[in-house]
């Protein structure tokens, strides 16, 4: 049984204060999944303490759960220990989909600043997709990484969402004929496309009545005008008593209020973000009976919708979305499979094998000498930083000026 030091994003799982962000989400699977085998301890990177917790236990292995925080931390806590690094997509293609609504050379610049040097240190790698695996081993490749691994040894680890969810008890699907009652639930982030699901949520209330739940709302660091557009054109149409807009809530309460609904949606924007990444809020929605719509740019949403699970609609269409949540219901097939594929021994099989032998693997001959000019770089840009800053440069820059008149 190896001791495993598991970085995440706090509460720390069996918390009373736990909920189903996917930051948690992703920490309470690893966890439950790990611990089975291994000797776990949670790390919370929020706290201000994290390096000192790392350093004293003196784990055998270090396993993140989670993108950037975890990332971050674990560069900057880890010492020779063998090192699993968790890439629930792709972080790059996130950076797409940011840089979309904001800086596009800070995104990268940040996306880099975190992600090549985590490439290149890393013993392993758990990813959410075999899309996002795919990217992965091209960024190794492309790093001079793979060429030092044997064929046949396995180190990008797929580990998909997982179908357990943490206060949630499993949901008897909706009977059909019921009045279509929606549940959007989760952060309103970069990639979730709230102007096509407002769009048709307003023009299948112009054809039947029709109730939505709101549970969540904007998510700090993501493209917040999403949120607001949506609640300010919800509020403002004729339609605006069908909405009720909640905070995220716990568990218990969740239940309740997703046991008032009839159908979840979720839809996505163009981009790299969900062909690499995944949907936890489709299983969530699977999960807790309800019938999905939802676009299909994401394996798990393909999978699902050919094997009956959810109805798939076109991106950007909301006369497309309008017309599925007015359609006849059709029963939900068996979910045995789900619980199957999408439980956690399943999902996290790899990442416990390599915990039973975590082990240092062999880095491209320039990984060190990358990772220090990565370091290197970003001492020198807070450096300047510091300097422009300070009141003798802008006395200077404004005399520069004023020359140049």
């Amino acid at each position: 049984m190896s001791r495993v030091a598991l970085l995440g994003e706090g509460p720390l799982p069996g918390a009373a204060t736990v909920d189903t962000s996917f930051a948690q989400l992703r920490l309470a699977q690893l966890f439950t999944g790990l611990r089975a085998d291994h000797d776990v301890h949670v790390v919370d990177v929020r706290s201000d303490d994290a390096r000192l917790a790392l350093r004293d236990l003196r784990p055998w292995a270090v396993v993140t759960a989670g993108t950037f925080g975890p990332t971050r931390a674990a560069m900057a806590a880890i010492g020779q220990e063998p090192l699993c690094i968790d890439l629930p997509g792709d972080p790059f293609a996130d950076a797409q989909m940011v840089a979309a609504f904001g800086s596009a050379e800070a995104v990268a610049a940040e996306a880099q600043a975190v992600f090549v040097p985590a490439l290149l240190r890393g013993d392993a790698f758990t990813t959410i997709s075999g899309p996002s695996r795919h990217a992965l081993l091209g960024q190794l490749g492309l790093l001079g990484r793979l060429a030092r691994t044997p064929p046949g040894e396995e180190w990008a680890l797929v580990t998909p969402v997982a179908w357990e969810f943490p206060g949630l008890v499993e949901a008897a699907p909706r009977a059909p004929g019921l009045p279509v009652r929606v549940a959007l639930v989760g952060g309103f982030n970069t990639w979730f496309d709230g102007e096509t699901l407002l769009d048709g949520l307003l023009r299948a209330m112009d054809r039947a009545p029709i109730q939505v739940e709101v549970v969540g709302g904007p998510i700090p660091g993501h493209h917040t005008e999403t949120w607001s557009t949506f609640v300010g054109r919800a509020r403002a149409s004729a339609h605006a008593g069908a909405f009720r807009f909640r905070d995220r809530l716990p568990p218990a309460e969740l239940a309740r209020v997703l046991g008032t609904c009839t159908v979840g949606v979720v839809l996505d924007r163009p981009g790299y973000e969900p062909e690499f990444g995944s949907r936890t809020r489709v299983l969530l929605y699977l999960h807790q009976g309800l019938r999905v719509i939802a676009t299909t740019r994401c394996e798990l949403a393909r999978d699902l919708a050919a094997g009956g699970w959810i109805e798939a609609v076109p991106m950007q269409d909301p006369t497309a979305l309008a017309d599925a949540l007015l359609a006849p219901a059709a029963a939900l097939p068996d979910r045995a499979p789900l619980r199957a594929r999408y439980g956690i021994a399943a999902t996290t099989a790899g990442v416990r094998a390599w915990a039973a032998r975590p082990a240092r693997r062999a880095r491209h001959g320039d990984a060190d000498a990358m990772a220090a000019l990565a370091r290197e770089r970003d001492t020198l840009r807070e450096t300047l930083a510091t300097v422009y800053a300070s009141p003798t440069f802008k006395a200077i820059d404004r005399l520069r000026r004023l020359g140049k008149r």
